[in-house]
Order: structure tokens, then C-alpha cells, then sequence
């Protein structure tokens, strides 16, 4: 269990406003497994086998007030369209082997984002075009993200997933 002066300690050397602050103490295990928890309650009410149109992203830490304002507040909140969990939290580019695959932020703090959306098929066109308008949004203000686990089952859709990644660092 991590005591409130050690959680002091690992967030002193961070950027974030301290409203955005949440924590909650759980085992690694628990850590690790943590979408896992939530599909258990997504299956209890029917919700699980459903189609997931979810969207990862890692986002530098300089516009990550930029990206709630626009996405979550701008866009999702707006909408309310979806259903599901919104994982956020801050990560360091020094914890990272660059021999990873992940493409990550150009930042010494990103952070790793997920909107794991559920919903019924008649919804799925919705969700994907909120996803598109999401990644339209950072990329029409120069928000440089970095998606992974993007889901293209096409060549075609690796490549102009690559492409806007390149484009993205410009």
C-alpha cells in the first residue's frame, strides 16, 4: 500500500493541475487486471459481447488540458453517445525501452489514454465516427498524438494510419 507522503513523492517531479489528481489504492495484480474488472460487470448486465470500437492514445503531457477540453469535454461529453471506461493516466518516457514497439509521445511525461467504448451494433457507425472526429480534433490542433492497438485490419489502413503518425510529428 502506497501512503499519502510516498504518492507525494512520485507525483513531485510531474506537470498536471492537481484537481486532475485521483488515486486509488489497488495490488499490481489488480493494476494489471483492471479492465478485467469492468468486463465482469459488463457481462453481468449483458454488456460484454457487444462490439468495442475503442480508441488508445498516447498524448503529450503539454496539451493533455488541450485533449480534455476539446475531447472529453468538447466532444464526448457533448455527445453522450457511448458507454464505457476512460483510463488516463501519466507515464515516463525514461521507464520505456526504446526497443519497445509502441510509438510513443516526444515528451518526458505522456499519458496513456483509452476510451473503451461498448455499444450495440445499430451504434457502432456513431462511435467510430466520434473516434474519427477525436483524432480529427487533435490533429486539426496540432495535439501530436500517438494511437496504438488502432484495430486496421487493411494494409491500406496500417499504412494511412502510419501516415497521419507521420504527418502528426510535423
Amino acid at each position: 500500500m502506497i501512503y499519502f507522503c510516498e504518492v507525494e513523492n512520485l507525483v513531485q517531479g510531474l506537470k498536471f493541475v492537481p484537481t486532475f489528481q485521483f488515486e486509488k489504492d489497488v495490488s499490481y495484480e489488480e493494476f494489471l487486471n483492471r479492465v478485467h474488472a469492468e468486463e465482469v460487470i459488463l457481462r453481468a448486465k449483458g454488456l460484454w459481447d457487444v462490439p468495442h470500437p475503442w480508441l488508445n492514445m498516447f498524448i503529450p503531457s503539454s496539451r493533455i488540458s488541450d485533449f480534455n477540453e476539446g475531447v472529453f469535454k468538447g466532444i464526448i461529453l457533448k455527445q453522450n453517445i457511448s458507454s464505457g471506461i476512460y483510463i488516463l493516466y501519466p507515464m515516463n518516457r525514461n521507464k520505456w525501452d526504446d526497443r519497445m514497439s509502441a510509438v510513443i509521445a516526444d515528451e518526458d511525461v505522456f499519458y496513456t489514454t483509452g476510451i473503451l467504448q461498448s455499444t450495440r451494433v445499430d451504434n457502432v457507425g456513431a462511435i467510430q465516427a466520434q473516434n474519427q472526429e477525436i483524432l480529427q480534433f487533435c490533429k486539426d490542433n496540432g495535439i501530436e498524438i500517438r494511437e496504438y492497438l488502432t484495430g486496421n485490419k487493411t494494409n491500406e489502413g496500417w499504412v494511412g494510419a502510419t501516415f497521419w503518425l507521420q504527418m502528426a510529428t510535423f
